[in-house]
């Protein structure tokens, strides 16, 4: 959240909000935050959890990356978390620049989700490193998420996302890891 200075008049879209864990740290800081998911069950937790909080600035659209659209003024900050390894890689593209469009000049995106950055040669030993790693830390239930993911999900190569960013109008400012296969980026709109 501090990277991405929010103010208490700015206004950010969490596509991906899932149960809005995120999109109600958000709203806490900024004036207006719409919660986007494809499951109106995690839209209605998160519009449960956001009145337990007291909440009234978060608005709830049943939508995905593919399938928004933002009504109104350009916002200030893209959020997403974990949600866009479900797209192919076309549709990764088509989202970024959809994102890019719904973003004022200057405005930014946050992006964290798996990705890959080993090179491809190492893919069999990384990826085993990687279910090995997750069954240590947080046991064999998430050792079994992390194969589903590796047979079922779209997570790609960061050289390969880069490109995507910065083919649809977006400069990189910070890409970083804090968790194993995985990177957040703060890319600007110019």
């Amino acid at each position: 959240m501090q990277l991405l200075d929010l103010k208490p008049e700015h206004t950010v879209i969490d596509l991906g909000c899932g149960t809005g864990t995120f999109a109600i740290t958000e709203a806490r800081s900024c004036r207006k935050v719409f919660a986007v998911d494809i499951s109106q069950a995690m839209l209605d937790k998160c519009a449960e959890k956001a009145r337990a909080a007291g909440l009234g600035n978060i608005e709830t659209h049943c939508a995905g990356f593919l399938t928004y659209e933002h009504k109104g003024a350009l916002v200030d900050t893209v959020v997403s978390v974990a949600a866009l390894h479900h797209l192919p890689d076309f549709w990764k593209a088509v989202a970024f620049k959809r994102i890019y469009n719904m973003l004022k000049p200057g405005g930014k995106l946050f992006l964290f989700d798996i990705v890959f950055s080993f090179p491809v040669e190492f893919y069999h030993s990384e990826l085993n490193s990687w279910v090995n790693g997750m069954r240590e830390r947080a046991g064999q239930a998430m050792a079994e998420e992390s194969i589903i993911h590796i047979r079922d999900e779209y997570s790609t190569f960061d050289w390969i996302i880069d490109g995507m960013m910065e083919r649809t109008g977006f400069k990189i400012e910070q890409k970083f890891s804090d968790f194993p296969n995985s990177l957040s980026y703060i890319c600007v709109r110019p």
